[in-house]
């Protein structure tokens, strides 16, 4: 760029021209925008978005209002505990031990049933046979310490269900093999 074709050279900013008029006059754009924003906001405003927010609010009071009715249905009553006059409801923790109780049960009749199989096994037979048992037992040991110190871990408590069904299998597997030969 020559200095010719742009006029003189400019070295500092106070050397540029103070008032250059704008090449065109943006101010009648401008104005016309403004006015249009203030005749779109006098506009009246749609009645459905005014309505949206209750019928919302009316939606999931209903929802709520319908959960609890049906949880009331699904739920049992709760029992009335016998010679005290109080109620105790039926609770997941009391099911819970209660199955807790008959698997125990189940399984310390399945274990006599078991030694006294294992009694009638050769040697090395048996030897394996209690290895894999006892191996069976230390795992569902070691995962019952690990949701000792974490109980809420969906993970653990999977891997304790299948820990004690695969010694059950086993468990019958035993039991089973002695009536087989029979």
């Amino acid at each position: 760029m020559t200095g010719k074709s742009l006029g003189r050279r400019v070295n500092r900013i106070d050397e540029l021209a103070q008032n250059v008029p704008p090449v065109r006059d943006l101010w009648p754009g401008i104005a016309a925008a403004i006015e249009a924003d203030r005749a779109s906001a006098q506009r009246p405003a749609h009645t459905r978005s005014r309505w949206l927010p209750a019928a919302g609010m009316a939606a999931a009071v209903a929802l709520v209002t319908i959960g609890i009715f049906i949880g009331r249905i699904i739920a049992p009553a709760p029992q009335t505990v016998a010679g005290t006059g109080t109620t105790q409801p039926e609770s997941g923790l009391v099911r819970a031990t209660l199955r807790d109780a008959n698997y125990r049960k189940e399984r310390d009749a399945l274990l006599v049933e078991v030694n006294s199989q294992l009694k009638a096994m050769p040697a090395a037979e048996r030897e394996k046979v209690a290895a894999s048992l006892a191996t069976l037992r230390r795992s569902i040991g070691e995962i019952e310490a690990a949701l000792g110190r974490d109980p809420a871990n969906a993970l653990l408590q999977e891997l304790l269900v299948n820990s004690c069904q695969e010694e059950m299998r086993a468990l019958t597997a035993v039991r089973d093999s002695g009536s087989q030969e029979i």
